[in-house]
């Protein structure tokens, strides 16, 4: 839920600067204050920033737990100290075959948004040059020259800085690619029902239209988010809530069990940025929007806080350089490679949807912990993916690999 406090009082610091938004020339605009748009400001309240001005734009009117981000936390990040809970065990498991896996050195981490939210926007509300400001659409951006762009909001004022980067996700279409779609209920049951020790990473139930699966994120025996998961075509739309109640009879059986939070999702699955400016304006992209969602997976916590902590790092090294008026952000960058196995991979799923479980059978149940998760986070070395290739069957791979990815 929204803490009133700390709302209210960021609230009127931000009635009070936005009085001036249009008369100001910005140093950065930040477009979206989710996670890509706030990670960036949170860097930016550093006092090294200060001479910095920074606004953010944000459609919502307020914040509230309206997600969870999980992710094999590897190392230690700004936000770890807010992670609800961690794992060592985590599981697959279709028509009876379970494969359970065990890291000593690895943890499934998750952290739910509110969390989040709050860190970063008492951060934002002590800063004396990061303003925030909600509910405020964009309309357009325009470049018509380096280091000068403009923003025309909803309501007609216009938005002049410097440099714009843009933290909204990308429109989804329902005319072609696919997507990872997902509701999610948070239940508190009367009696022991999850296995508290292991997340069940991916529980398949055979399906037609695309990859369908349960993931359970257990906090305790009683309580766990559980969440049907779909890979599949835009245009398919699950009757989520159905789903979860046949899951949850499945595994409890007549246990009595309450939904305390739901949270729902329809991420795109694209082959991620190349590099390059992705966004309207010549701005580059944050977050999804700017190619941090790892199209094969779905995860992009991590990659998008370490973004932002990249560009505060080069635009500090600018300041100290004297370099400043001429520095500009960087893309988001994801290794070649690693895009075209993500394409690879989601094509041939594509292509014969019945035959996917498998595929994701045939991986975590012959490749150590250690390669998927380096795989799954982007980390792989080049031996790494050898084996992660390996364990896939060579003739749909090599087919797609050869045609092309069609979607």
């Amino acid at each position: 839920m929204t803490s009133p406090i700390w709302w209210e009082f960021m609230a009127s610091r931000q009635l009070t600067d936005a009085r001036n938004l249009v008369d100001k020339f910005w140093d950065i605009v930040i477009l979206g204050g989710g996670l890509g748009g706030l990670s960036l400001a949170v860097e930016l309240s550093a006092a090294e920033f200060s001479g910095i001005s920074v606004l953010v734009l944000e459609k919502r009117e307020d914040y509230v737990r309206d997600r969870t981000w999980s992710y094999w936390a590897n190392q230690s990040h700004r936000y770890s100290h807010l992670e609800r809970h961690q794992w060592n065990q985590w599981c697959v498991s279709c028509e009876g075959v379970k494969h359970q896996l065990l890291s000593k050195d690895l943890c499934y981490a998750s952290l739910d948004a509110d969390a989040f939210y709050k860190a970063a926007l008492d951060v934002i509300a002590a800063s004396p040059n990061v303003v925030l400001r909600t509910n405020t659409a964009v309309d357009k951006v325009e470049t018509p020259e380096p280091h000068n762009s403009s923003v025309t909001l909803l309501t007609g004022e216009l938005v002049r800085a410097r440099i714009v980067l843009d933290a909204r996700p990308e429109p989804l279409t329902e005319e072609k690619g696919l997507v990872q779609q997902f509701v999610g209920w948070e239940v508190e049951a009367e009696q022991d029902i999850f296995n508290a020790e292991a997340v069940q990473l991916m529980a398949f139930e055979p399906a037609a239209n695309g990859v369908h699966f349960f993931y359970v994120l257990p906090y305790s025996a009683r309580c766990a988010l559980v969440e049907s998961t779909w890979i599949c075509p835009a245009a398919w739309h699950p009757d989520f809530d159905s789903e979860l109640r046949q899951y949850l009879t499945k595994i409890a059986g007549p246990i009595a069990y309450a939904v305390s939070y739901r949270e729902q999702g329809v991420l795109a699955l694209q082959g991620g940025s190349p590099g390059m400016p992705v966004k309207p304006g010549a701005c580059v992209g944050l977050g999804r929007g700017g190619g941090a969602l790892r199209a094969a997976t779905g995860y992009a916590f991590i990659d998008t806080v370490g973004h932002a902590r990249q560009i505060a790092k080069s635009l500090g090294a600018a300041l100290r350089d004297g370099t400043q008026e001429t520095w500009l952000p960087a893309a988001f960058r994801r290794s070649a490679i690693d895009r075209w196995m993500d394409d690879v991979f989601l094509g041939v799923l594509a292509q014969d949807w019945h035959r996917a479980p498998e595929y994701f059978m045939q991986l975590f149940g012959s490749v150590s912990p250690d390669d998927v998760v380096a795989f799954l986070t982007g980390r792989a070395t080049w031996g790494q993916r050898l084996r992660i290739m390996r364990a896939l069957p060579v003739a749909p791979f090599a087919r797609q690999a050869l045609l092309g990815r069609s979607l």
